[in-house]
């Protein structure tokens, strides 16, 4: 089975006995909601999903935005700690994370040759909401239309946002960016699910992390590697895939039938469906990665402080 949309959906309306085209219980956008958290935890577990983001430092500032796309960090170093790595244009150096109550403690602010850690915080400033009118037809085909605007400007717009067309009253998902002023998007809920000529439309951005280097350097024009656990991008129509392996197809339907399950008031299928999920995850980490075999806790039976327990 492969990890398309349409497979999906008709793979979970079975496992659940319903029928797509008449059942009450399994509505779209639902079934693709939860499919899609099935997805999201798969990569959490299985961080088979993996890409890189550089940035270039400031002097004297210590925050810069991660990509909407992180999900968790990735790289470790051989004490097990999460590492990126700092190039000031000479030399590499490697960053182990620190808690991000730690550096608060710690209070160092102020600015240093060479950072000597890296943390992990909610980015406060949330983008502002995107508004405007559609100016072409888009017909809807396997789930998805496509959203035109020419007087527009999607330069900020990430795949994954949340999409409302007021017109028609559909809510939905921003696939794929086309262009500044073309979106591919998946519509639910409304009288068309589709887009026309002067629907207006509200693009709302979804929220981002920030990380922070401590303390902050000193000088610009560094770059900071990382290497991070990226999240899948949305699947909510028929043609689209998740760059899963088509092994784990059956996986992210069973997550997502026990999310349906405990919806049902039905817990004890519900138990069922994710015990085969849990050991579906095992496995993946198992054969996708076999640094997973390696032992990832260590005892240390003295509390430390929050200015050094990180650095452990």
């Amino acid at each position: 089975m492969s990890c398309d949309g349409k497979s999906l959906t008709n793979g979970l309306a079975a496992l659940l006995n319903e029928t797509l085209s008449t059942s009450s219980f399994l509505e779209t956008k639902s079934i693709y909601d939860y499919l899609y958290e099935a997805a999201l935890e798969f990569a959490r577990r299985t961080r088979v999903l993996t890409t890189t983001q550089t940035i270039t430092t400031v002097a004297d500032q210590a925050a810069y935005d991660l990509n909407p796309d992180f999900l968790c960090f990735y790289l470790r170093d051989s004490s097990n700690r999460y590492v990126a790595k700092l190039d000031d244009g000479s030399n590499d150096y490697w960053l182990p994370f620190r808690d991000y109550e730690a550096v608060t403690y710690a209070n160092n602010e102020d600015s240093v040759t060479l950072p000597t850690h890296f943390s992990l915080i909610d980015n406060a400033t949330v983008d502002s909401n995107i508004t405007g009118t559609a100016t072409a037809n888009g017909a809807a085909t396997g789930n998805e239309c496509t959203l035109t605007d020419s007087a527009g400007d999607f330069t900020n717009v990430e795949v994954g946002d949340d999409i409302h067309n007021t017109t028609d009253g559909s809510d939905g998902v921003v696939l794929a960016v086309t262009s500044t002023t073309a979106l591919q998007v998946a519509l639910f809920g409304g009288t068309g699910n589709d887009i026309t000529s002067a629907d207006a439309y509200v693009i709302v951005p979804q929220g981002r992390k920030s990380i922070v280097l401590d303390p902050p350097p000193s000088t610009s024009g560094y770059t900071l590697t990382l290497r991070y656990v990226q999240k899948p991008d949305p699947v909510y129509s028929y043609y689209r895939k998740y760059r899963f392996d088509s092994q784990y197809a059956h996986a992210l339907i069973k997550y997502a039938a026990w999310l349906f399950k405990y919806k049902d008031s039905s817990p004890n299928f519900g138990d069922a469906f994710y015990k085969y999920w849990d050991q579906a995850c095992r496995m993946a980490a198992k054969i996708e990665h076999k640094s997973f075999d390696k032992p990832r806790m260590r005892v240390n039976m003295i509390k430390s402080s929050y200015g050094t327990r990180s650095e452990r």
